[in-house]
């Protein structure tokens, strides 16, 4: 299985967009969950990945889930992985 990335967030959040389209620029497969209309899904998700802000981008690969964290974390961790691509 190739690695994927969740996007936790809110459809209006700006930081959840621009993670969507750094994530398209990297060529990186994601699946966006909205949890705009379920305020007690987002608290939920904020205390199962110990994160207070949305997007939370968790990394799945065959073996293992990863919290990557924000947008700020994943941004740079795209730089690290695709240095040409950002």
């Amino acid at each position: 299985m190739k690695q994927i990335y969740l996007v936790y967030g809110i459809t209006d959040c700006p930081a959840c967009l621009h993670a969507q389209a750094i994530l398209m620029a990297a060529d990186e497969e994601y699946v966006f969950i909205q949890a705009d209309f379920s305020q007690s899904y987002r608290e939920d998700i904020k205390q199962e990945f110990e994160w207070d802000t949305f997007p939370i981008i968790v990394r799945v690969s065959t073996d293992e889930e990863t919290l990557i964290g924000g947008f700020d974390e994943l941004s740079l961790l795209l730089k690290k992985e695709f240095p040409q691509k950002n």
